[in-house]
């Protein structure tokens, strides 16, 4: 069975609002939700980007310190049961669906970090220009260790709107 994402169709609305804004650089946030089975997330919420966050063609560093201050107040209020889900963010004019090399070192110390209970973490890109972006979601994980080393083991998971 793969992995499934649903998404509200609002958070889909501003995530393609927020990406139009920013045609020209990247932008992203932060999910918020739950696992309603080991397969299935389910996105609650999205947290923006922060009001200072950096933004440039190529990259995209989150206000994280704003962001943290957001995840926590997010899951007070729902009683602890929405948490850290992952993270999303723009490629612009690309259609390329694959995770960058900094994808895949954001993802590794997001794992490696237990603060942020996410040994799953999702990332969602969404690639494309204005007007035309599409969603690609990934589920990641640390693999059986290789002599000294841990492989990031990708999972492509399929994104599913509600609401």
């Amino acid at each position: 069975m793969p992995h499934v994402v649903w998404l509200p169709r609002s958070v889909v609305d501003v995530m393609k609002s927020d990406a139009d804004q920013w045609y020209d650089k990247e932008t992203g946030g932060t999910f918020m939700g739950y696992w309603a089975e080991t397969r299935v997330a389910v996105v609650t919420r999205m947290i923006p980007a922060g009001p200072n966050a950096k933004r440039t063609r190529c990259s995209f560093l989150p206000d994280q310190d704003w962001q943290q201050a957001e995840i926590a107040k997010d899951y007070h209020r729902s009683g602890r049961l929405d948490t850290y889900l992952g993270d999303w963010h723009t490629h612009p004019d690309t259609f390329s669906n694959r995770l960058s090399r900094t994808d895949r070192a954001c993802l590794r110390n997001v794992i490696g970090t237990p603060s942020a209970r996410a040994s799953t973490p999702i990332m969602m890109l969404m690639c494309g220009k204005t007007a035309r972006w599409m969603l690609h979601a990934w589920v990641c994980g640390m693999g059986p260790r290789f002599f000294l080393l841990e492989g990031l083991c990708e999972w492509k998971a399929e994104v599913a709107v509600y609401g």
